[in-house]
């Protein structure tokens, strides 16, 4: 296990000595990014790729949060006062996801005199001893912090982090990344029902339910296939972009998604596929899909014995244009702004 762990180490440092040789400075240093099977989780960092990309003088390093935990003290030695430490955005902050959390805190205490933004992301601090804890670590950090600037994609967390950190240097509602993205394709012969549901510890879903909804779709002689934007292998930054888009066709290719993962839903979103949404443990869904209200085409449902209403009247919606990541351009350069200052 010892050999194991040094040559993911070795693998971890040549890869980080190879980014800051590649790309001089000032740099966007982007942490957190996937490699693992999140297709969400990547979607993010497709989005926040794009978005950084609009700045020239600024050279993006991208370092996954796998690499971060083997190589922190090597990282540390490369960065300058002048860089600035992007945490990429997602669900994984608070009690329910700790590694990513100990990542998180790892960053704000070790990079005291960057500049540190926080992408959107859902807080969730569970209501517990262990909870109050890991909260009152973050505030320390926060506070101890004078540069870092927290972007939220949803209400209930924005609402949170204005009561427990308000120290921070910002804090913002923004879209999830995602949003910024555009897939809207036409095709003609969309076909059956896509289900796409969590099986982690983020289901809200019963099996019972489930057996339901599938003998409700089998009246609406809907042909049924399932689906994940979670697969079992890792995806190395260089072919996200490949599984990234094999996923989207699968949602292309669908008549309607029914959903509990809130990128299933964005996913539906920006390719123009009709989908109805039920929530997730941390109630993240149903907060992002407050910024999908003006697509007819995406219905949210707070029961999960709403769907068979929902499901005839989402198939008649005949607008399914997309068009959120212009009506929010001004919202994702709240960010730019924020590095350009």
């Amino acid at each position: 296990m010892k050999v194991k762990n040094m040559i993911k180490k070795i693998i971890a440092q040549n890869y980080i000595t190879k980014s800051f040789k590649k790309n001089k400075g000032p740099h966007i240093i982007l942490i957190g990014s996937p490699i693992h099977g999140n297709l969400g989780d990547h979607a993010i960092s497709i989005a926040e790729e794009k978005l950084f990309n609009q700045i020239p003088d600024k050279k993006l390093i991208e370092i996954p949060g796998a690499y971060y935990e083997l190589a922190k003290d090597f990282i540390r030695k490369k960065v300058n006062d002048n860089d600035i430490i992007v945490i990429t955005g997602g669900g994984f902050i608070g009690t329910l996801w700790p590694n990513e959390q100990d990542m998180v805190n790892s960053i704000i205490a070790n990079y005291c005199n960057n500049r540190i933004i926080i992408m959107p992301q859902t807080f969730y601090f569970s209501d517990s001893e262990e909870g109050s804890k890991e909260l009152q670590k973050m505030q320390k950090l926060v506070e101890q912090h004078n540069d870092i600037h927290i972007f939220l994609r949803e209400e209930n967390s924005y609402k949170f982090c204005k009561k427990y950190f308000s120290s921070a240097s910002t804090i913002s509602l923004v879209p999830d990344m995602v949003i910024s993205l555009n897939y809207m394709k036409s095709i003609s012969n969309r076909k059956g029902v896509l289900l796409c549901f969590r099986d982690d510890k983020e289901k809200a879903v019963s099996d019972l339910a489930l057996n339901k909804l599938y003998d409700k779709l089998n009246e609406y002689n809907l042909s049924i296939n399932k689906t994940d934007t979670v697969i079992n292998h890792r995806i190395d930054l260089k072919k996200r972009n490949v599984y990234f888009l094999k996923k989207l066709l699968e949602f292309q290719q669908s008549k309607l998604v029914i959903t509990d993962r809130l990128h299933g839903m964005l996913f539906a979103a920006i390719t123009g596929t009709p989908c109805i949404a039920v929530d997730n443990f941390s109630h993240k869904v149903k907060g992002v899909y407050k910024w999908l209200k003006p697509l007819k085409y995406i219905i949210f449902v707070d029961k999960f014995d709403q769907i068979s209403k929902a499901i005839e009247k989402v198939l008649e919606c005949k607008n399914k244009n997309y068009d959120l990541n212009i009506k929010y351009h001004n919202d994702f350069q709240k960010i730019i702004k924020i590095i350009n200052n």
